[in-house]
């Protein structure tokens, strides 16, 4: 929410030979991309291992 995003769609993948550990792979929408940087910097500290798959625009414009 400070970061000005949505959360579109979020999904779980068990870690293999792993237990009770998951990779989470998530996409989002957000109209600023500073606040998207700003996101990812604060998820890079929270997280064990963060990495972004790809960017891309939306179809609105």
């Amino acid at each position: 929410s400070d970061c000005k995003m949505n959360l579109t769609k979020i999904q779980s993948i068990p870690v293999i030979e792993t237990p009770w550990k998951y990779s989470f792979f998530v996409d989002v929408t957000f109209d600023n991309y500073k606040n998207f940087e700003k996101a990812k910097a604060i998820i890079a500290i929270m997280a064990e291992e963060f990495k972004v798959l790809g960017t891309y625009k939306n179809g609105r414009e």
